[in-house]
């Protein structure tokens, strides 16, 4: 039987569909992320939840001459597959095919790309200034769900656009969590006003809202046939939406985000509303999959499933890097009692559950607010807790000034343990953390550690635990990627961490590998080919991009002449850029060098095994440099 998605091929086509029809295609669009991702993993829940809305804002605006501005991106599946790209949905986040969030260029309607939350309403706030600067014409739409409002740049920018009285709407995709369960003053307002019992006294809070739109009195004649789908819940009383109406916009709802004809009927006339409005939609994370509507925690994103099972449970794939920090961390935490664990809006993701689970007094979780959990840690560091700031590498950027300024101008000791470091796989450009090496290198005292593998990245933290209680301490970071954590036969005892220095595991005369964290492998299985082959590889495991092990880089650049730089991380201001300005300072400009990195473009998403291999970050890869290096003779 013939889908009526499949006649989908622009918004356009929605705007002839009936209520009957638009819920169709809603229930069509449920169904085909559940097939799809069931196959390919992705976001789910939050792109079950926001079909509905996102089915009528398209049904009303006029897209992309009016533009949608999406926070994140990744609750955007609907959008993708009723703009052009249902046939492209199958390869979704693969290698090759469309992306997982929004991006300017696939699409003409993906008006703003987004991979970090809380930016759609500044984004938006300069499409309608900009707008207006030009005289056009089009109406300007943010969507930002209630986990991205925790973010201070969303009330930057609900400040500066509710100030200025210009013709902007935003659209609150409250679902009551984020990855984790939302936290803050903020969670506990929204739901004070999902909870008011503002359904006293409909008629009259009709009257008045209908009165607020552009038809008015007209609009209040009218009522009765709205009443018909449930506008008579159009708004609550004045008082519960007060912050919103207080910085100047005018505040609608809350609505059931789920009510089509409703959204179709509010969206129509809040088109034609002038100044700022904020539409205030309840939705349900996971909508229409049970299994998703019970845990939406769990099914946030997915790996592929079976959709009639659900996920299996989860167990038994062995250590990550996620879960060895998790543990170590709790080790340290019962050792001593001044360590704290904070994260932003990501216990799970990061591993801080565990020490939630034992301390939760000792562990905090500041939402999506990455600047604020820098500074706050700042803040109890300065009054004797030992903190440990845990958040994705990716994310960390966002904070660049508070490490700065806030901890390492003050020397303050604060541990920062970067997950998800280097090439993060499907979710592509927006998630793969490969600046941090430059971004930390550059800050004045900041220590700056990366583990070849899971014990390694044990004894780091313990290591960065004492460092931070003595008397010389300062910041220090551990970066590690994501995924298994299993070591291998390194062919000789660990060495215990000293401050700057690495760990010579092979020793070579014809050329050497200098890697760092999860290059050290790759470059042991190369150097140990190498050596099969008669050419004579060394590898020398850094450990510390800083401060850098100057005398045994020298070391070996003397002995073989030949080194090879290795990093996950952007060459430009990385760990190889280290190494080379360290021989340019030692007057070692004869040794013949090559770096291997990411290159001087954003990397596409796919699986890590397939950019590894793009990016030339494979044995395979590094056997050639090999080769190439020791075949010259000089």
């Amino acid at each position: 039987m013939p889908k009526l998605l499949d006649s989908i091929s622009g918004p356009d086509d929605l705007k002839r569909l009936g209520g009957d029809e638009l819920k169709q295609v809603a229930e069509e669009l449920r169904q085909a992320i559940v097939d799809n991702l069931s196959r390919t993993g992705g976001h789910f829940a939050s792109n079950l939840g926001a079909v509905d809305l996102i089915v009528a804002l398209h049904a009303v605006y006029n897209v992309p001459h009016d533009k949608i501005v999406f926070d994140v991106g990744h609750q955007c599946y609907a959008h993708k597959m009723l703009t052009g790209r249902l046939a492209d949905f199958p390869s979704l986040r693969q290698y090759g095919g469309i992306s997982g969030f929004l991006r300017r260029d696939e699409s003409p309607y993906d008006v703003y790309g987004a991979g970090h939350a809380s930016t759609s309403i500044s984004a938006a706030y300069g499409f309608a200034v900009a707008r207006d600067v030009v005289g056009g014409d089009e109406s300007v739409v943010a969507v930002i769900g209630d986990a991205g409002l925790t973010g201070g740049l969303a009330w930057e920018g609900l400040n500066n656009a509710g100030h200025s009285g210009r013709g902007i709407t935003v659209v609150l995709n409250d679902n009551a969590m984020s990855i984790a369960a939302n936290v803050g003053a903020l969670s506990r307002y929204l739901a004070k006003l999902r909870t008011t019992p503002w359904y006293q006294g409909l008629e009259r809070k009709t009257k008045d809202v209908l009165m607020r739109l552009p038809a008015g009195e007209m609009a209040s004649r009218a009522a009765g046939g709205l009443l018909k789908h449930g506008v008579t819940n159009l708004v609550a009383p004045r008082q519960t939406g007060v912050v919103f109406e207080m910085m100047g916009f005018q505040y609608i709802g809350p609505l059931d985000g789920h009510d089509l004809p409703l959204l179709k009927d509010v969206f129509s006339q809040v088109r034609r509303m002038k100044g700022p409005v904020l539409v205030h939609l309840i939705t349900t994370k996971g909508r229409g999959y049970t299994p998703a509507e019970d845990d939406a925690r769990r099914y946030h994103a997915v790996t592929p499933f079976e959709p009639s099972v659900g996920l299996p449970e989860s167990g038994g794939a062995g250590a990550t890097y996620t879960s060895v920090f998790g543990d170590t961390l709790v080790e340290i935490a019962a050792a001593d009692s001044a360590v704290v664990g904070i994260t932003a809006a990501m216990p799970d993701g990061t591993g801080l559950t565990r020490l939630s689970d034992r301390f939760p007094a000792r562990c905090f979780d500041v939402g999506i607010a990455e600047g604020h959990a820098v500074c706050f840690a700042a803040g109890m560091a300065a009054r004797g807790c030992k903190p440990v700031v845990a958040i994705y590498s990716t994310f960390l950027q966002r904070s660049f000034d508070m490490i700065a300024h806030d901890v390492s101008l003050q020397k303050l000791p604060v541990i920062f343990a970067l997950d998800r470091a280097g090439l993060v796989g499907e979710d592509g450009g927006t998630h793969h953390g490969v600046f941090d090496l430059t971004y930390l290198r550059c800050i004045p005292d900041m220590v700056v550690m990366a583990p070849k593998d899971g014990d390694e990245l044990k004894a780091m933290l313990w290591f960065a635990h004492a460092h931070v209680s003595g008397p010389s301490a300062s910041a220090i970071a551990v970066r590690y990627p994501r995924g298994s954590a299993t070591g291998i036969d390194w062919g000789k005892p660990e060495h215990p961490i000293e401050l700057g220095k690495a760990e010579e595991l092979l020793a070579g005369g014809d050329v050497t590998f200098v890697a760092i964290g999860s290059m050290v492998r790759p470059c042991f299985e190369a150097a140990t080919a190498l050596r099969a082959e008669g050419i004579s590889a060394g590898l020398l495991n850094a450990r510390f991009a800083k401060p850098l092990d100057e005398e045994a880089v020298v070391a070996a650049a003397q002995r073989t002449g030949r080194l090879a730089l290795v990093e996950e991380n952007a060459r430009t201001g990385g760990f190889g850029s280290a190494v080379l300005q360290l021989l340019a300072e030692r007057g070692l400009t004869s040794v013949r060098t090559r770096h291997v990195g990411l290159p001087d473009h954003f990397v596409e998403h796919g699986s890590q095994s397939v950019l590894r291999a793009e990016c030339g970050l494979t044995a395979e890869a590094l056997i050639k440099v090999g080769r190439e290096l020791a075949a010259r003779q000089g």
